[in-house]
């Protein structure tokens, strides 16, 4: 059952995406060729300035309503009059919250390789790869230097870190807004002022957490090598027990006290 509402969130919410990741990559590739007419003036230089706002401007569309569209399908499929549909389906309120945050991540990543992938189109130059890839492995070494020989275990930590980061801020979300229905009214309010609340605890704890780390680590010479060894550790920890925590919040709300009144 999860893989079905896997294809059927993915395939409802694609009608809206994929268009917008087809056009950014058109306004990239116009981009490329206008680019060059930001030397001269006059209407050349009107065209080159629209196309690349327009170009501008969609790259933050593309993530704002990545994000928003998501939330707003998790709550109104599951928190209006949707609601009494979907949870009337043969499935476990978990299968509807897993397949809904794992659509959910597929798209915010695919969001950010699109438009990684059209700034290449726009601006990458045959001439310029040498020196990219002179960059990157400046940065390994400088990294490989930095944290003892563990560059590998640190980039590593950094991309696990950015995937439960994202994973663990839309199961905030989630219970947030299953936090809200409970209210009898002003739920989106009530979200809102969940959200806050719950990410103010977070954000105080971790920072108890780290500073009294911080203290301790201060007077250390290597404070450097701790990093990959132990303050990235923690933060994994930290992100995988706050996710865990949501994710239980959201499916305890849906199956106890659920309210879609």
């Amino acid at each position: 059952m999860l893989t079905k509402l896997m294809k059927y969130e993915l395939k409802a919410t694609s009608r809206l995406l994929i268009p917008l990741y087809l056009i950014l990559l058109l306004l990239s590739v116009i981009n490329r060729f206008v680019f060059k007419l930001n030397d001269y003036d006059g209407i050349a230089k009107f065209i080159n300035v629209f196309f690349m706002a327009s170009y501008i401007i969609l790259i933050f569309v593309v993530l704002i309503v990545t994000v928003i569209y998501m939330i707003v399908r998790f709550y109104k499929n599951l928190l209006t009059d949707e609601g009494y549909l979907m949870f009337t389906l043969p499935t476990k309120s978990h299968q509807l919250i897993t397949s809904k945050l794992l659509i959910t991540v597929l798209w915010t990543i695919l969001s950010i390789a699109v438009i990684l992938l059209s700034l290449f189109i726009a601006f990458a130059k045959p001439d310029s790869m040498p020196a990219i890839i002179d960059g990157i492995r400046q940065t390994m070494l400088s990294i490989n230097r930095d944290f003892g020989g563990n560059s590998v275990l640190f980039i590593i930590e950094v991309v696990i870190m950015c995937l439960l980061s994202l994973v663990s801020n839309i199961l905030l979300i989630y219970v947030s807004i299953a936090l809200g229905q409970l209210f009898s009214k002003h739920k989106i309010i009530g979200s809102f002022a969940a959200y806050m609340a719950i990410y103010t605890v977070i954000q105080f704890l971790m920072l108890m957490l780290f500073g009294t780390l911080g203290v301790y680590t201060s007077n250390k010479p290597d404070i450097a090598l701790l990093f990959p060894k132990v303050f990235f550790p923690l933060v994994i920890l930290m992100l995988i027990i706050m996710g865990v925590g949501c994710y239980i919040g959201t499916n305890y709300i849906f199956k106890r006290k659920l309210n879609l009144d």
